[in-house]
């Protein structure tokens, strides 16, 4: 090899820099995509439509899938990358819907149990309604939202209070909630309903609001489109 002759790695090098060129429009393809979902999302919201369009996401797929298929790829490589976009896409469209409904303008939300990753699952969620979000948590850390510190030393005067903690500790404080009897709903998120038979118990003896549901999702779940919400009877019509 003469000396006026690149070597391999000058060869990789090209190619490197050829893929953080295409690597940066597909991201910039991604971007100009997301842009007209957004236009989509707000002219559906304009005419009262439907969020989720169930054949027009599985036409999308099949084409790309066609698409990858005819360029020598495995259709799945387009079916998760479709789906990934389709699903990022449908959350930003529901998180722009529920800013725009104002739900809770007005209204006030406390999270029992807000530093953790479904209490502060729920009080984004609530924040994204319109609610004013208070958390108490005793866990250390920060939060985005306003702490009250001790919620038994606070006026319990909030339009609905959501208990967080883990399965034990959230009957115990249940069955606290009882005493103060607030005037707002409160509801569990427990997996399991036997531990907080007791708080749940407590609550509805004492006449207050009281719900349960159980998330058939994760923190790491960015909509609530698809997903599915058990509500338990909790003796109480109103809640």
């Amino acid at each position: 090899m003469s000396a006026d002759t690149p070597g391999p790695g000058f060869a990789i090098a090209a190619l490197r820099e050829r893929l953080d060129a295409i690597d940066a429009r597909i991201l910039e393809l991604v971007a100009e995509r997301q842009e007209l979902v957004t236009r989509i999302g707000e002219s559906k919201h304009r005419e009262g439509r439907a969020l989720r369009d169930y054949g027009r996401e599985r036409e999308v797929i099949e084409k790309g899938m066609q698409r990858a298929e005819a360029l020598g790829m495995p259709g799945a490589i387009a079916r998760d990358i479709l789906e990934r976009l389709i699903h990022h896409s449908l959350s930003n469209q529901e998180q722009r819907q529920l800013v725009a409904s104002g739900h809770g303008a007005g209204l006030r939300a406390l999270v029992i149990g807000g530093k953790g990753r479904m209490g502060d699952w729920l009080a984004r969620y609530f924040d994204a309604l319109g609610y004013a979000v208070e958390i108490a948590d005793p866990a250390p850390g920060e939060s985005l939202f306003r702490e009250v510190g001790d919620w038994r030393e606070t006026p319990l005067d909030h339009d609905v209070i959501a208990v967080a903690a883990p399965l034990r500790a959230s009957n115990t404080i249940l069955g606290e909630l009882a005493t103060h009897r607030p005037s707002g709903l409160v509801f569990d998120i427990g997996s399991l309903k036997g531990p907080l038979q007791e708080g749940l118990e407590a609550m509805r003896k004492a006449g207050c609001r009281i719900t349960s549901v159980h998330p058939m999702f994760g923190p790491a779940e960015l909509m609530l489109s698809g997903r599915h919400i058990l509500f338990v009877d909790a003796g109480n019509a109103d809640a």
